[in-house]
This record gives structure tokens, sequence and C-alpha cells, in this order.
């Protein structure tokens, strides 16, 4: 990915994200960039950086747990 920038793709790293962000949806990565991209100051992109990996890493446990649930059995 081109587009991301260098703090967010050393969060993402950092937290084990970054092949998973990648995997995501063009529109979902757009989501974050942006919403990370708007804000004004340098602490509110930091904080901003900081909660969407939080967010993200919830979002991969959501992904994985579903993955791991065994499908219902058919009657």
């Amino acid at each position: 990915m081109n587009d991301l920038p260098e703090d967010l793709g050393a969060a993402l790293g950092s937290a084990g994200l970054a092949e998973w962000f990648a995997g995501c949806t063009a529109a979902h990565r757009r989501e974050y960039l942006q919403w990370i991209a708007g804000a004004k100051r340098p602490e509110a992109r930091q904080q901003r950086i900081a909660r969407a990996v939080e967010m993200l890493t919830a979002r991969r446990a959501q992904e994985e747990a579903r993955a791991r649930k065994p499908a219902p059995r058919a009657r």
C-alpha cells in the first residue's frame, strides 16, 4: 500500500496489524486513512492512530473468533 503514511504504518507494524490491514477492502482502509488525515493537530493525529490500532485489533479479534466458531449443523 503506497498511500499508507509512515506513522500509521509504523503503528500497525508494531501492533502486528500491517498485513491484516493491507488485506482489508480499499473502502475500509480509505475510511481510516481519511479519518486520520483529517486531524488538524499532531497530537490529535497520534490519538487517532492509537484509537485506530485499538479498533482494528478488536475487529481482527472478532473476525478470528468468528472464523473459529463451528458452523451450525444441518438437520
